[in-house]
């Protein structure tokens, strides 16, 4: 009896959670206060519904990386700013500074320089609640921490001081104690709730981070409004994208340029089963100076078999290198990927590079014309060529198409100066099916050698190339438009005399 009951009561306590969703949040630091003199900074850290919803929040527990060169939490500044009849003050359970995480994983660049605050407010009163977080996305302030920062912060608006939110994805290869904010349901009743944006305070929330303009120190030359105003912020001489600050800034940024990738038919000789394919690149709206390229193609290899390859560039780049062993053909991938014949899969993996990275290249990559880099040859077999329902396929290695099978992916870069380039990124990719027609599909082979009916022997065309013109041409000997001519027939030879 005792069983059931239990088993009633817990199924009675998750029908009443149930009625309630988890409800979603976004958290920040809000710069409150800083005294210059004292090198003294305050923050507010703030809370608001992300998803529409007005909810009541419980219990938070703060969990906070920052960078020891910069800062150090002035002990005892920690306070509750909720309502003191609703919530507990702060239990700082964590002050650990300046540690050397260096050899722990994830991509904190202060690692070497660690602290860490780990501090909690509980929810007293679980009968009625606590706060409301209002539907409108209001942000309200939940606690305050200060900090003392370095003189080097204060006179410098490059060195920019940065709080980060503990979480999976971004701290958990250090340490796997996270934000924590939770919701209050009903009495007695609460349950976490979910974060939409861990806001980290960085030099993009300008002064927030970056405080010597406040203090009268120079100021920053690295957020997009510094970046973008023609005065030299930070007092170094160079002005907005010529200041290094701005280097990864928008808009010092370039633009990030797309490319569109075909393999197309170029010739096809039916009686070798030699097909050659031009590699065409064109950009997608923006022009681009071409630089080093590497490509990656998947092809049907009991199809076709690759041939040979060549640079269709000129002198400002290399020669087409085949790379890591490749073609490999004939290899069974089944159930690997999603290749519809990787039970025949082949593989080519070649570079195209600049002869001379510093002088780069004047080929313009444009949307208008496709600008032709290279020249692919493959042997088809005798049933492509003769079937034209058998067609050849090749698929351009990209992210979700190919990965399974090799981590390889078509790269193409910008040239922009020397030593200086950027990638380029993939849009479409003009991968050889079923559906490409002649380009995959070769039905113009089919009938090459058709010089049989009235309408092929009547054309003054050497259908065949056999060097004969239709009556001419034995095939056309039993079409009724050259009945009574005389065709050449191959002579019989017999007797063994003179």
């Amino acid at each position: 009896m005792k069983t059931l009951q239990t088993l009633l009561a817990v199924a009675c306590l998750l029908s009443t959670n149930d009625l309630w969703s988890i409800q979603e949040y976004d958290i920040r630091f809000n710069i409150k206060s800083n005294d210059c003199d004292t090198r003294q900074i305050c923050y507010d850290t703030q809370i608001r519904s992300a998803d529409g919803q007005a909810w009541n929040l419980a219990g938070q527990n703060y969990r906070i990386f920052y960078d020891a060169s910069m800062a150090a939490y002035l002990d005892g500044s920690a306070k509750r700013l909720l309502d003191p009849n609703q919530y507990s003050d702060i239990l700082l359970t964590a002050n650990i500074q300046n540690t050397d995480a260096s050899a722990f994983p994830g991509d904190l660049p202060f690692k070497s320089t660690l602290s860490f605050l780990n501090y909690s407010v509980d929810l007293m009163n679980l009968t009625n609640g606590g706060a409301d977080l209002p539907s409108d996305g209001e942000w309200i302030s939940t606690t305050e921490l200060c900090f003392e920062v370095t003189q080097e912060v204060i006179d410098n608006g490059s060195e920019c001081l940065s709080l980060v939110w503990a979480r999976m994805g971004k701290t958990d290869g250090i340490a796997t104690a996270f934000v924590e904010v939770s919701q209050w349901v009903a009495a007695n009743s609460t349950t976490e709730a979910i974060t939409r944006e861990f806001d980290d305070l960085d030099a993009e929330d300008g002064d927030g981070s970056c405080i010597s303009e406040l203090c009268g120190g120079l100021g920053n030359e690295n957020t997009p409004t510094t970046c973008d105003d023609g005065i030299d912020n930070d007092g170094d001489g160079l002005i907005d994208c010529d200041d290094t600050g701005c280097a990864t800034i928008v808009p010092c940024v370039p633009e990030t340029k797309e490319f569109d990738l075909g393999l197309n038919l170029k010739s096809v000789d039916c009686s070798t089963g030699m097909a050659c394919y031009n590699v065409n690149i064109t950009s997608r709206s923006t022009s681009f100076t071409l630089g080093s390229q590497r490509y990656q193609l998947f092809y049907n290899s009991g199809i076709g078999s690759f041939v040979t390859g060549i640079s269709m560039l000129g002198s400002e780049f290399q020669s087409l290198a085949l790379q890591a062993s490749t073609p490999v053909e004939n290899v069974n991938a089944t159930g690997v990927g999603g290749l519809s014949y990787e039970s025949n899969l082949g593989f080519i993996n070649f570079t195209i590079q600049l002869s001379d990275a510093t002088t780069g290249s004047s080929v313009v990559v444009t949307d208008s014309n496709p600008t032709t880099v290279a020249e692919l040859c493959f042997v088809m077999t005798d049933q492509a060529i003769n079937n034209p329902d058998v067609c050849f396929e090749s698929t351009w290695a990209r992210v979700g198409t190919t990965d399974e099978y090799n981590l390889s992916m078509v790269e193409i870069e910008e040239w922009l100066s020397a030593g200086n380039t950027l990638e380029v990124n993939g849009f479409s990719y003009g991968d050889l099916n079923n559906t490409s027609g002649q380009d995959a599909c070769f039905g113009d082979c089919v009938n090459i050698d058709d010089e049989t009916g009235d309408e092929q022997c009547s054309d003054g065309i050497d259908n065949d190339d056999d060097g004969l013109v239709d009556c001419l041409d034995p095939g056309c000997g039993t079409a009724p438009i050259c009945e009574g001519q005389c065709t050449a027939q191959a002579p019989t030879l017999s007797g063994g005399g003179n």
